[in-house]
């Protein structure tokens, strides 16, 4: 015999459990597993050449090293933005976040979480939310377990200390493809989401995070100043990290030369280089392509985008589709906190239309960049010309077409 709060306590915990994992896997899932530290480091920025910015940021490393060896090897050595993660939907996730802590501040003793904004879970434990989830101290790591039944575009940012980690840079993007990836429909193999038709079908796609950069929160931190957030006056506005015109260097990579590569003194490290700032925002593209980008803002100001000359097509908003509410608009606004997965097809290339010429050929330029104007500038930069949350769309001649892309955010040099 049971007594009546047995039984109770007994149903709760089944329940518990059955929140937990969630209903039963899909046929082919997966299991994925991640892993990332989380410590600080320093960016490029123009108008600081010789001072570079102090940030926090999130490292993917080797899920076979141990905690000694990440710390001997990667602390100190932060990256913005973080990696760029990519899904299946209903895939098991596994992501381990070990914390090691700062070099350049030792007395900050931070956790760490890694927070999927806006993606839904039956219990918050693997959340990231401190209050109600867990935190990771320094010296320690946690497994966090996901399994997204959402298609779409989310971001992923620490939610220790959120206002001030979010702007000293541990922040991301993560996007869930969906079941029907793979399947042939309208043409296409690959899709924004479960559309049946092929309406959300693509040829390329490019995962750009918008944000700002506020000079008094990365040096109040590196100096142990406090900082008033309410006072916040951002001088920089980044893609992936980077402003303008660096956002159209490619993807950073050992073997490319110096002159393609950013890197930044780290000044805990006798100013040795560091190759912090990973994440291209170039869009590169054949005529006639269908082309995704998936846009998230993590900055705390609302940006208006524009590319001119080609019309955006906005088929998704925070990771759920718009269906028969998709509009078409030549400036696409996102708030603090929001995604878009927006689709657009690249012209015609045109001989007549002022281009350029890289290593993979001539192309025509198409800037996919912020309205105000004020946000295409560089803080202090003696360097002419535009800068800011600004990107290049190339649209390469025929001749020559570029293959087929086989990552998000691909660049060819």
């Amino acid at each position: 015999m049971i007594t009546r709060r047995e039984f109770l306590w007994g149903a709760a915990g089944t329940l518990a459990a059955g929140a937990l994992v969630g209903d039963a896997r899909a046929a082919g899932a997966a299991t994925t597993g991640v892993s990332l530290v989380a410590t600080d480091g320093y960016i490029s920025v123009p108008g600081r050449e010789g001072n570079p910015l102090y940030v926090f940021g999130f490292v993917p490393v080797s899920p076979a090293l141990s905690v000694a060896q990440l710390i001997s090897t990667y602390k100190g050595h932060a990256q913005h933005t973080a990696p760029t993660l990519d899904f299946r939907q209903d895939d098991d996730i596994k992501i381990t976040l070990t914390n090691l802590g700062f070099v350049q501040r030792p007395d900050l003793v931070d956790s760490h979480t890694v927070h999927w904004h806006g993606f839904d879970l039956p219990t918050p434990l693997n959340d990231g939310v401190p209050e109600v989830s867990v935190a990771v101290p320094v010296g320690k790591q946690l497994t966090y377990f996901y399994r997204p039944h959402r298609e779409g575009t989310y971001m992923y940012h620490c939610h220790f200390e959120d206002v001030e980690h979010v702007q000293m840079g541990m922040t991301g993007i993560v996007f869930v493809r969906p079941r029907q990836d793979g399947t042939s429909i309208g043409g296409f193999t690959r899709f924004a989401y479960n559309d049946g038709d092929g309406s959300t079908g693509y040829h390329r796609h490019f995962a750009i995070l918008l944000n700002e950069l506020w000079r008094d929160f990365h040096d109040g931190d590196r100096d142990i100043q406090e900082t008033i957030p309410t006072d916040y006056d951002p001088q920089w506005f980044t893609l992936n990290g980077r402003p303008y015109p660096m956002t159209v260097l490619p993807n950073d990579d050992p073997s490319l030369p110096a002159s393609l590569r950013i890197g930044t003194p780290n000044p805990n490290y006798d100013g040795a280089l560091d190759h912090s700032q990973p994440n291209s925002a170039l869009i590169q593209v054949n005529p006639g392509e269908r082309v995704l980008l998936r846009l998230a803002n993590l900055g705390y100001q609302q940006h208006s985008m524009q590319l001119p000359g080609i019309p955006l097509h906005v088929i998704g908003q925070d990771a759920s589709p718009l269906r028969s509410a998709a509009y078409w608009t030549s400036t696409l606004y996102l708030g603090p906190g929001e995604a878009r997965d927006v689709l657009f097809d690249a012209p015609a290339y045109d001989a007549a239309r002022p281009s350029g010429t890289d290593s993979w050929g001539a192309y025509n330029v198409y800037f996919f960049k912020n309205r105000d104007w004020r946000k295409l500038q560089n803080f202090a930069s003696p360097a002419p010309g535009p800068g800011g949350m600004m990107t290049e769309v190339r649209v390469y001649a025929p001749a020559r077409p570029l293959p087929a892309q086989t990552v998000v955010s691909q660049t060819y040099v």
